[in-house]
């Protein structure tokens, strides 16, 4: 049995540990609350963007060609944005992920024989492709909460120059959806070509029906938006994905406080017995000394 004094060390350093975990909690509780406040500032404009795209797509008087939603013939080229965290003690986070991303890129490769890349975004995921001997296309620092429109504009355009030259057939985004407020899954998204998600879209154009004039024509209109729409698409993915990832840790770092209280109590039940053990026993030896005398 440990003595006394060292049960008292015990009971420091994990209530020293006690204080790291329950400042780690504080500060990513603030992070995901800034995240989810930027998430509400930025779902209604994609939504918009959705509808708009939807009318459009249905009011022209003819079929919309556009190079960012053109259907490849057998493609055979994927690129797969994979986006992980930079840090760990965020529970499986960043393992469900980066598992979903392999699950994919095996499901591509070995049974439909595809040829596909690795564009992958943190640190986290960095450290694990190169343990496993994984090849990247290409790697980046998640930016994390500094992550803004500007750079996802940049890595929008990129990813489409990418597929306008035909170097990809299809890039996919792999990325933590959050599905409620205490609840997340890794999924993996089609980007491009385009395919919009027509979230009540249906509804709304069956009870309104319009008919719109175009100025300059439904193509041009279009073809402005598409890009637009990449952008924002991975600008609101990039937002999910950070606040997840604070949401994991907040959890994480929950549990390990409350792990670590746990283990307070029952080291200064330990400490009180051995205390009150070594004191019977220093009696004991008194009392058997006095005897002897």
């Amino acid at each position: 049995m440990a003595t006394p004094r060292e049960i008292k060390i015990r009971i420091k350093s994990v209530t020293n540990t006690r204080k790291i975990t329950k400042t780690m909690e504080m500060v990513s509780t603030a992070k995901m609350k800034k995240m989810q406040q930027r998430l509400e500032m930025t779902k209604p404009y994609a939504g918009k963007l959705d509808t708009i795209i939807s009318h459009v797509r249905d009011s022209a008087a003819d079929d919309v060609y556009d190079p960012l939603i053109a259907e490849r013939t057998n493609p055979s080229r994927i690129l797969v944005l994979t986006l992980s965290g930079n840090r760990g003690l965020c529970g499986g986070f960043n393992t469900n992920m980066i598992e979903n991303t392999l699950n994919f890129q095996k499901k591509l490769s070995i049974e439909q024989g595809k040829e596909v890349l690795i564009y992958n975004v943190g640190k986290k995921g960095a450290n694990y492709f190169r343990f496993v001997g994984q090849e990247v296309f290409k790697a980046m620092e998640n930016p994390e909460d500094k992550f803004t429109f500007t750079e996802a504009s940049a890595l929008g355009s990129e990813l489409i120059n990418l597929f306008t030259t035909g170097e990809v057939d299809e890039v996919y985004l792999s990325y933590t959806k959050i599905l409620s407020s205490s609840s997340q899954k890794p999924t993996i998204h089609r980007l491009l070509p385009i395919t919009t998600e027509e979230t009540n879209v249906i509804d709304k154009r069956e009870e309104f029906k319009m008919d719109y004039i175009f100025e300059p024509s439904a193509y041009e209109v279009l073809a402005s938006i598409f890009p637009l729409y990449v952008k924002v698409k991975l600008y609101t993915c990039f937002l999910e994905t950070n606040f997840s990832e604070h949401f994991a840790r907040r959890v994480a770092m929950k549990n390990a406080t409350d792990a670590a209280t746990d283990m307070v109590r029952d080291l200064n039940i330990t400490y009180n017995r051995a205390r009150q053990a070594k004191i019977t026993n220093e009696i004991a030896e008194i009392v058997g000394g006095a005897a002897a005398l």
